[in-house]
């Protein structure tokens, strides 16, 4: 039998989100990119359940990310993931 992948820390579904948006890359064409429903990358994004490393490695991809660069987002920057993100009401 297959061993399951490992889980790792809730803790990627932010800097996740925050990639996502600046890629300009909506929820839905995320998830059909990684083969998960948009409510499973819901889940991730907002951290209701841990990610194993082989769903991080394939989201990782589809951002065009280093799959460290989802944890060093808010170490690089100083900032929240989301703080990275411009308003988009207050873009001209």
């Amino acid at each position: 039998m297959p061993h399951p992948s490992p889980s790792l820390p809730r803790h990627n579904g932010e800097a996740i989100r925050t990639i996502r948006k600046l890629r300009n890359l909506a929820m839905k064409e995320l998830a059909a990119a990684v083969h998960i429903t948009p409510q499973s990358l819901s889940n991730v994004e907002n951290e209701r359940k841990p990610v194993s490393f082989d769903l991080l490695n394939r989201i990782a991809t589809a951002l065009e990310v280093p799959l460290d660069a989802i944890s060093r987002v808010r170490i690089a920057t100083g900032r929240r993931p989301a703080e990275l993100v411009p308003n988009r009401e207050n873009v001209a």
